[in-house]
């Protein structure tokens, strides 16, 4: 039953749990319409591995017609998507395929929708509906035809996932800055301007190690396996937990924490592995002062272009160029830097 609850969750962007055991109190679905939703998955079964380091679940399928049995009623409930038509599948066939199936078909009031939303509050940290898995009628979208022009596009495009990145990211509102004026400044959604958040969390370690030119090795993964490459959350890092990585264990978006906290101020500043990611044999700390060719004014310049993406400031030039020539241990003196620019917020925001 949790398999109909996630996918209706992350691909329809409906929370059908309440019709397990009465009419949901905020939409029309119904016991019927839970359970019909259920029967896509009544011929699949979990087992867990034989092997004790197997921690992985093996799928199988039962055998026989696809329903389920509405408890309150007794009786048998067939197929359906969710205000679909019930369906009798062949036993032979996976009905999870016909799930699939009425779920893209452009007629689908619900999976469209709920795919550019998401993709929406990916980009902004806000869905045009938020959250962004909870579409029912007592929850409107913030920008009804904006949320209309995008489901449009992306049925047009056949569901093209990077045509609909390319809509969003070359969009005037994308590229609105996030500092507030005297008539945006409390808005908080309708997309007058950028809202500043920090990275998440695999982008923000991805972004670390490349400033500081260094790697992480995750066990069993190739070297340079990057944060966001990560097949699942199964990989112990604490950094990863620490700045809000998710757990997985539900479909719910908001188990990912975009908050900030103390933990994660400490670690930045005087963590051992940010120090050691600092002074790195071969990292961008000893790089730049091994690099006796150029002046330390380009290589700042350089350095704050991997970090910030822009060049530095006359005050920030200034200040840094006299911190560095009056250092007796100039790998120390960029290490200084680095650490300097990886604790603004700055690095650590988007905007």
């Amino acid at each position: 039953m949790t398999q109909a609850e996630d996918v209706a969750q992350l691909f329809l962007g409906l929370r059908i749990q309440c019709a397990h055991c009465h009419h949901h109190p905020y939409e029309k679905w119904n016991q019927d319409d839970y359970f019909a939703m259920t029967a896509f998955f009544s011929r699949v079964k979990r087992d867990n591995g034989k092997q004790k380091k197997d921690k992985s679940m093996i799928i199988s399928h039962n055998p026989g017609l696809a329903k389920m049995v509405n408890p309150r009623s007794g009786k048998d409930v067939l197929p359906a998507g969710l205000g679909g038509e019930p369906l009798e599948i062949d036993p032979k066939q996976d009905p999870r395929v016909k799930l699939v199936e009425w779920m893209t078909t452009p007629e689908n009031p619900f999976f469209a929708k709920a795919l550019v939303n998401r993709y929406w509050r990916h980009f902004f940290g806000r869905g045009i509906v938020d959250p962004e898995d909870d579409m029912r009628v007592t929850n409107p979208p913030s920008n009804p035809q904006l949320l209309a022009a995008l489901e449009e596009s992306f049925i047009k495009s056949n569901f093209d996932l990077k045509q609909l990145v390319r809509t969003i990211c070359r969009s005037r509102t994308y590229q609105l800055a996030s500092e507030p004026n005297d008539f945006n400044a409390d808005d908080q959604q309708n997309f007058s301007r950028y809202y500043a958040r920090r990275l998440n969390a695999e982008v923000l370690f991805d972004a670390l190690n490349q400033v500081t030119n260094t790697t992480t090795k995750f066990k069993d993964l190739p070297d340079g396996t990057r944060a966001i490459q990560l097949p699942d959350n199964s990989f112990d890092n604490y950094f990863l937990s620490v700045f809000g990585r998710p757990k997985a264990e539900t479909a719910c978006e908001c188990e990912r924490s975009e908050d900030a906290n103390l933990a994660q101020s400490l670690h930045m500043l005087n963590s051992p592995e940010i120090q050691a990611k600092l002074a790195a044999k071969g990292g961008r700390a000893e790089l730049l002062a091994l690099d006796e060719k150029r002046p330390n004014l380009d290589k700042v310049t350089e350095l704050y272009h991997w970090a910030l993406g822009r060049p530095p400031k006359q005050n920030e030039i200034d200040l840094i160029l006299s911190h560095l020539e009056d250092a007796a241990d100039k790998k120390q003196a960029y290490e200084d830097v680095l650490w300097a620019l990886i604790n603004t917020k700055e690095f650590l925001f988007s905007h």
